[in-house]
């Protein structure tokens, strides 16, 4: 007699800078053909909606070989490759430099929330310790990708909308193998505790709710509204409120 259980599809985090990662690219190309080549790791949640942003995804690795292969068939579109941090260490590199060696015209977006964040938070080369947890010196995906040749590479916090558009449309202009490094912790090793409220001056139309997905934004007798207990206060829904409605403690 026990009552059926909530649906619940497997969802980016609350605050996750990913889901501000993937948004910025989002609205940066909208109006444009683009190809949005995916990989193994929490970003693959990126596939689902309202996002709908990872059209490959394969195996470790492959989105940046992918995002080079689209470009070869359709060379019109501009063609994306989503890797974590730590997936770029693993496989990510020899992709580049395929992409580099062959003249390919590609964006590779690194997500950097500086752990392994599917599979436990294990350490990896850019987190500074290593698997005994000694403090050692971290290795840095700017150099390396500088040192394969990678003559634009950007880093920048994926919960600055604005700035991370902007950035995605300058890349998208020049031709080449381009890197953004989307630079923002993980929610679940940094434990913000910034809360987002919404006002009186909401007018209801749900656009937080359809653009991001956002777990942490519901609907409650009509009204859209904010569950403290799972809210991280990172903003996203505050950038891209019409009328200003959200505002609160930003990411910290």
């Amino acid at each position: 007699d026990s009552p059926s259980l909530p649906v619940r599809p497997p969802v980016l985090c609350a605050g996750c800078p990913h889901r501000a990662s993937f948004y910025a690219v989002k609205k940066a190309m909208e109006g444009r053909k683009s190809y949005f080549c995916g990989d193994i790791g929490c970003y693959t949640l990126g596939n689902a909606m309202p996002l709908d942003m990872v059209d490959t995804c394969l195996c470790m690795g492959a989105g940046v070989t992918m995002a080079q292969g689209f470009h070869w068939v359709d060379k019109e579109a501009v063609c994306f490759a989503f890797i974590g941090d730590s997936t770029f260490f693993a496989s990510g590199m020899t992709g580049v430099v395929n992409a580099l060696y062959n003249e390919a015209d590609m964006i590779l977006c690194v997500l950097d929330n500086s752990t392994t964040a599917m599979t436990g938070h294990q350490p990896h080369p850019g987190t500074g310790r290593n698997m005994m947890g000694d403090v050692v010196a971290k290795v840095s995906i700017t150099k390396i990708l500088e040192g394969m040749g990678v003559q634009k590479v950007v880093t920048v916090d994926p919960l600055n909308l604005q700035e991370s558009v902007e950035t995605v449309r300058e890349c998208a202009a020049l031709p080449g193998v381009k890197a953004i490094i989307f630079k923002s912790p993980c929610v679940a090793i940094t434990k913000p505790q910034g809360k987002m409220k919404i006002g009186e001056s909401c007018i209801g139309c749900k656009k937080c709710i359809r653009e991001i997905g956002c777990p942490a934004i519901v609907v409650k007798d009509g009204q859209v509204t904010i569950e403290e207990g799972l809210c991280t206060g990172c903003g996203l829904c505050s950038q891209i409120c019409p009328v200003h409605a959200i505002g609160g403690a930003c990411h910290e």
